[in-house]
């Protein structure tokens, strides 16, 4: 069962190895060491995704909080390589995981981003027919 945070959609990782089972305990404790350094508790889901062709697939599901907190003390998060924030996470996070002999593939799945409708435009500057005609 999916976690539901309170106040903002959750940054969803998603990842493979080869036993779920035994490595969901590495990984949770692990995060769990990073909210210890953070000294706050937050919300995340560590959960089975299937299995295919002898590899376990899963989802970690984080509050954006939890990232932008680690950032403040992990300044080097900042300087992977990655257009977002998030991704930038996604990489420190596979390398830490490779310090303590934990291999697994991470990617970032899904990252929450303001729902609009439409595009935002200025109203005062708008086009109207006046303008194009002087343009002819």
């Amino acid at each position: 069962m999916i976690k539901v945070l309170d106040n903002s959609p959750p940054i969803i990782i998603s990842g493979a190895c080869l036993n779920f089972e035994k490595e969901r305990t590495k990984i949770i404790r692990y995060i769990d060491e990073l909210e210890l350094v953070i000294r706050f508790n937050f919300d995340y889901e560590v959960s089975s995704n299937g299995n295919a062709f002898g590899w376990d697939f899963f989802q970690i599901y984080f509050d954006p909080l939890f990232i932008g907190k680690l950032t403040e003390i992990y300044q080097d998060i900042i300087n992977e390589e990655g257009v977002t924030v998030e991704q930038q996470f996604v990489l420190w996070l596979s390398k830490q995981f490779k310090k303590k002999n934990i291999d697994y593939n991470l990617k970032l799945l899904e990252i929450p981003y303001e729902s609009t409708k439409g595009f935002r435009l200025d109203p005062n500057n708008y086009r109207d027919d006046s303008l194009l005609e002087d343009l002819r």
